[in-house]
């Protein structure tokens, strides 16, 4: 198989998987909390491997309280994700207004052109978002993580299709 067919094939999947995110965003947050969940437990795991297995114990105690503190957000995530969900939510909201808002100082302080209007426009846009998300938090936290996941893997997937495209042309 060549290399764009693989491109172009996996940017369809993408795109079905975004698409199919966009359309029911509240499983799709389900679905990425619990996968974090699996992530955070299976990274406990191993972490507790190497406190057991840290031979002059010098990190041993760190590598403890990280496999704990892995192995318990693992285990809450994967017991509860909606509750889960719901926290991430509250995170990724902060980060919007938090990034929206480095963005703009960043923009401010560089001289007239379009990179600073682009940052101003970007931090804008963040702080936007991180208001939405704040503002019918109700709603949103069931959602944003969804939504963002649906949007990245369209965008993703299309890149990948477009790349695979042009790339049988060369």
């Amino acid at each position: 198989m060549k290399p764009s067919t693989l491109f172009i094939a996996s940017g369809g999947a993408m795109i079905l998987f975004g698409l199919l995110a966009l359309a029911n965003p509240f499983a799709a947050s389900l679905a990425i909390t619990t996968f974090l969940g699996a992530l955070f437990l299976i990274g406990g795991v191993i972490q507790a491997w190497l406190a057991f297995n840290d031979r002059d114990g010098a990190y041993r105690v760190w590598h403890a309280v990280v496999a704990f503190l892995n192995i318990v957000v693992g285990v809450w995530l994967m017991a509860d994700p909606l509750s889960g969900t719901v926290s991430l939510a509250a995170v990724v909201g902060a980060l919007f207004l938090i990034m929206g808002a480095l963005r703009l100082l960043i923009g401010m302080q560089l001289p007239n052109g379009q990179l600073r209007w682009m940052l101003l426009l970007a931090g804008i846009a963040s702080i936007v978002i991180g208001v939405l998300v704040f503002s019918d938090f109700q709603n949103a936290a069931t959602a944003i993580l969804g939504l963002l996941l649906g949007i990245q893997l369209l965008a993703d997937g299309i890149g990948l299709v477009v790349f695979g495209l042009s790339s049988r042309n060369l």
